[in-house]
């Protein structure tokens, strides 16, 4: 009896986290404590931060959300009660709401440096709570309404660990550093390689499609506002293609029923 109260107690708990976590990031950008809000930020202070992608590409945050409402959603259903599977994978969650609730207001008070240590625990617990969700027998149940939610938020999560550490970066570094010198943008090359080394890994490793494809948004986003600058456009394009050509792969191999994962 105390251990189903307690499995009803958690996932309530994580409905409640989802939408906290919501909550506290439109409220945010409605009424920011120091009068600005993360894009009036980024789109300032960190105007030079070169891996930063366009504002469009903010906009994936939408489909995150839709994500993890129904993932929540999922995890409350009785009959997902005791799966240990998506009862971790819901733990770890719920730790990943909260930090990205105070990352926003560390963030917001320009504690940058705080932020990117609140950002490698949100890193650390979707490592947990991803790895958790690859264990599931691959239903098609699974595969959208918990592994995919999962996947397409620690995608994103990766890409915003790379953009805050770079501008922490830049505010500590001499402000030769924050032009656009040859440094910065060698340095933002060797980022999303590295970006994009990690999405084909987890690819290949998991066979998950969801993973790359964040990263090929935010490479094509980062391409398409650093137009002028030809390394960082050229890199992000050869590398969106890339990695949409390991994506088709997988596809292919899933509909002739060829297993990838290793």
């Amino acid at each position: 009896m105390q251990t189903s109260i307690q499995s009803i107690g958690r996932q309530w708990l994580t409905v409640v986290a989802v939408l906290m976590a919501i909550a506290v990031n439109a409220l945010s950008n409605f009424f920011p404590p120091a009068g600005q809000n993360i894009g009036q930020i980024s789109n300032t202070t960190f105007a030079n931060v070169l891996i930063t992608p366009e504002g469009y590409a903010f906009a994936i945050w939408g489909l995150i959300y839709i994500g993890l409402i129904t993932f929540s959603v999922y995890q409350a259903l009785p009959a997902q009660r005791d799966k240990t599977a998506i009862t971790c994978a819901a733990q770890w969650l719920i730790g990943a709401c909260f930090l990205q609730m105070v990352w926003v207001y560390a963030f917001l008070l320009s504690r940058f440096w705080l932020s990117v240590i609140l950002m490698f625990g949100i890193v650390g617990c979707l490592v947990m709570g991803y790895l958790s969700t690859r264990t599931l027998k691959p239903t098609r149940a699974h595969r959208w309404l918990v592994q995919a939610p999962i996947s397409v938020y620690f995608g994103w999560i990766t890409v915003a660990a790379v953009v805050n550490v770079s501008s922490a970066l830049l505010i500590s570094l001499p402000v030769n550093w924050s032009t656009l010198s040859t440094g910065s943008v060698g340095l933002t090359v060797v980022m999303m390689v590295i970006s994009a080394a990690i999405a084909a890994a987890i690819a290949f490793k998991y066979d998950d499609g969801s993973y790359p494809a964040v990263a090929v948004w935010a490479l094509s986003a980062i391409a398409n506002r650093q137009v002028s600058i030809v390394p960082i456009a050229f890199v992000g394009i050869a590398l969106s293609i890339g990695l949409r050509l390991i994506i088709l792969r997988l596809k292919t191999k899933q509909i002739m029923g060829t297993p990838t994962a290793s």
